[in-house]
Formats: structure tokens, C-alpha cells, sequence
């Protein structure tokens, strides 16, 4: 009855449980009781709400197609942001629209992504008669090729006539009809009310599947919408598109200290235990997360001791190398067993050792995996505790010829690894 109390409360008053209860003897399990089942809250991300509600204002009274292009590792709190940014537009009697992008995995069991962001733009579910699709299709879609490529999108098989009606469209002819759907698709939206659409994960999207996304970030349609998409600077996104050239960039920051002792306060409070018992904990779990919510949450839910890595973070290194070439996944733990950082000499005394045939094909996948990033010729993992969980996988005397110096008279054999 409590509970239900003061989450009645914390809602009449728009403002959050934590709000509520500030400076209050709430008991610990009380409190863990009532935020048990709430997303981990977004602390210190006060300018990044501000510029989306800024870009979508312009977007609004200029009735234009606004983007924003969202950048940060994995675990700096990305979702976290959007899923505030939405729940502030939902108070205000805002739609909007949020699509996470599958993984590798996830997508072989749905389909194409496109498939499922088309569904998802216009409310067609599996439930979704196909009556009810093509009348959707129909009102959307203006003119036969129009209707066939939505059809398309739709992942909805075409038969072999109408198959070749769109195969035998030269590519400019076919760019100017995507362009004209695309406009046609943020006008039945905007329609329904939508103002801010939100795709998350965009890294996880093929070519294929990111050409659809880049006509929508292009298109001048005349709708009052925000366009968000989020990435980990990996894959197709280890630059900036040149699509997004015309988009608003915001790069997710380590989160500051007052900001981290916040959220691993809240962390502790959803366990039902005293925060004054665990500072020492809390501290250093801080120290170690570097300003990564997520990582500070993985160090907090797990009693470790203050060197090991938690599994979450094994896992995530572990899966990682799994999916990569066996070239590439030895070169990245040879890295980590370097340190947090490292150069093209070492590189090029790994490359050398082990007879890589492509080194500046593996140092752009490894590149493209988001692990680690470049600055000139020296290079560094995205994370202190990214390092460690790829050293961790490391056994002991698997690079101890590096230690030793027995490479040194081996010649170079292979191409040297520049920058890219």
C-alpha cells in the first residue's frame, strides 16, 4: 500500500521516486522495492535533453525534417538518454517512435531490420491482417511502383511480374522513387501525430539496411520531425557517414564524478542495502568505470573483488573474439596484453612474428569493431576495463616470445601497418 503511494505520488507530480524520497529515511528495501522493475535513470545528461528538445523546437517551427546523430561506446548510456528524451515527449502529450536495431543473431531469426521499421512506421503487427496491410500500403503509396517497393520494404514477397517491374528501373530512377516513398512515409507519421522518431543501435545495420536509413536522414520532406539515430562508432560508423554530414552530432561523454556517486547511490539503494556501509565499494567501483554508467552498474551488482573483471564484461570480450577472424582476434589480444595502449611498432613486431598477410585489413577490422580507436599512429581501447577483459582472456605464456625479444631477427616479411 506504501508503494503504491508513493509511486502514485512520484507520478501526480511528474517528477521521479528519487525526487520524491530526497533527504528522507526511507528503509533500504522500501526503496528497492519501488525501482526494482525502472530503466537506471539518466544522471549528468542534462545538455544532451536540452539540445534534442532544441533541435525538435527547429524542427517545428521551421515544419523540416530535423537529424541528430548520437555517438558513444558501449555502455556510456545512449538508451538511457533516449528512453528520458521519450518519456519527457509521452508527459507532454508528444508521440514518438523507437526502433532498436537487432543484432547479427536477433536479425537471422526476424528478417530485415528494414522489414521491421516499416512495420513498425506504420503500426502493422504480426496479429496484422493482410487486408488491413495493403489498405495501409494503399493509403501510404501513390502510384504501382510506389505500392510494389512498400511492398518491398515490407519484406512481402513480390511475384515475378512485378518483381522485374522494379528490377528493370535504372538506379537514378529508383533513388527518386525511394526518395518520393520515404517522403511519403514521414508524411503519414506526422500525420498520426508522431514528432521524434529514435533509431537505436544503427551499428548493427547491414549496407543494404543503412541505405534505407540514410534516405530517411536525406530527405527534405516538409514535416515537423526529429530524427535520432544512435551508434557505437564501430562497423559503418567508425567515421561519420557522409550522409549525416547535414546532422546535429552529439558525442555521449564519460558521465563526471557528482554524476557517477548519484547513480551508484541509486544502484545501491535497488539492492536494498545502506549506502553509508559501502562508500569504500562505491569509490572504487567509480574510480574503475571511468565515467561508464554501465560498467559502474556490472561493478556494483557483483560483489568482485577490486581487480577482476565482472562476467557481463568477459562476456562482451569473449563474444566479441568469437565473432571476429582468427587473425584479427589474436592481434587484438596481443594489443591487450599491452596495456591500454599501444602503436604500429608493436603491430608491425606481432605481424611480423605470426606472418599476417593483410595487416591493414585486420587493423581496420579491429578498427571496426569499436573496441579501440586511433590517434596518428597510436592507438588505445575505448575503455580501461575493455583492456582488461580482452587481457583476461589472455593465457599466461601465449605472447611471452614479445616479452623475451625473440622476434627481433626476423625481418620484415609483411606490409607495414600505417595509418588508415
Amino acid at each position: 500500500m506504501l508503494c503504491r503511494t508513493i509511486k502514485s505520488l512520484a507520478s501526480y507530480f511528474e517528477v521521479s521516486i528519487d525526487t520524491l524520497l530526497q533527504d528522507t529515511d526511507t528503509p533500504p528495501w522500501v526503496y528497492s522495492h519501488l525501482i526494482k522493475d525502472m530503466p537506471l535513470p539518466c544522471f549528468g545528461r542534462e545538455w544532451e535533453l536540452q539540445q534534442f528538445h532544441t533541435v525538435l523546437n527547429q524542427a517545428i517551427k521551421h515544419v523540416a525534417l530535423q537529424t541528430i546523430y548520437l555517438q558513444g561506446m558501449t555502455g556510456a548510456g545512449k538508451t538511457a538518454l533516449l528512453n528520458t528524451f521519450i518519456a519527457q515527449l509521452r508527459a507532454a502529450n508528444q508521440s514518438s517512435l523507437y526502433f532498436l536495431c537487432p543484432t547479427h543473431s536477433l536479425k537471422n531469426q526476424g528478417g530485415s531490420a528494414i522489414a521491421s521499421l516499416v512495420r513498425a512506421l506504420l503500426s502493422i503487427s504480426k496479429d496484422t491482417s493482410y487486408a488491413a496491410i495493403e489498405s495501409k500500403v494503399n493509403t501510404v503509396a501513390t502510384g504501382p511502383l510506389s505500392i510494389l517497393r512498400l511492398y518491398q520494404w515490407l519484406g512481402i514477397a513480390l511475384n515475378e511480374h512485378q518483381s522485374q517491374a522494379l528490377d528493370v528501373l535504372c538506379a537514378v530512377r529508383q533513388q527518386q522513387l525511394d526518395a518520393q516513398l520515404i517522403q511519403q512515409l514521414l508524411r503519414y507519421i506526422a500525420h498520426k501525430g508522431i514528432v521524434s522518431m529514435v533509431i537505436d543501435d544503427a551499428h548493427n545495420l547491414t549496407a543494404k539496411e543503412l541505405y534505407f536509413v540514410s534516405q530517411l536522414a536525406q530527405s527534405d520532406c516538409p514535416q515537423p520531425m526529429l530524427l535520432i539515430i544512435s551508434a557505437q562508432q564501430k562497423r559503418f560508423f567508425v567515421q561519420p557517414p557522409s550522409w549525416l554530414t547535414r546532422a546535429h552530432s552529439i558525442a555521449v561523454k564519460p558521465l563526471d564524478k557528482q554524476s557517477m556517486h548519484q547513480l551508484a547511490n541509486y544502484i545501491l539503494r535497488s539492492q536494498g542495502v545502506l549506502v553509508a556501509s559501502q562508500q569504500r565499494r562505491a569509490i572504487a567501483a567509480i574510480e574503475r568505470a571511468e565515467g561508464n554508467p554501465s560498467f559502474l552498474k556490472q561493478l556494483l551488482c557483483d560483489d568482485y573483488p577490486p581487480t577482476e573483471v565482472p562476467d557481463t564484461l568477459q562476456l562482451l570480450a569473449r563474444s566479441s573474439l568469437n565473432n571476429m577472424p582468427c587473425d584479427v582476434a589474436k592481434t587484438l589480444k596481443f594489443a591487450a596484453s599491452l596495456g591500454q595502449y599501444f602503436d604500429t611498432q608493436q603491430l608491425q613486431s606481432f605481424n611480423e612474428y605470426h606472418e599476417i598477410r593483410a595487416p591493414l585489413c585486420v587493423l581496420h577490422k579491429m578498427l571496426c569493431s569499436g573496441l579501440i580507436r586511433q590517434n596518428e599512429d597510436r592507438f588505445s581501447f575505448v575503455h580501461p576495463l575493455i583492456q582488461e577483459a580482452l587481457k583476461s582472456l589472455v593465457h599466461e605464456t601465449e605472447f611471452s616470445w614479445y616479452i623475451s625479444g625473440s622476434f627481433g631477427h626476423i625481418q620484415g616479411k609483411t606490409e607495414q601497418v600505417t595509418r588508415i
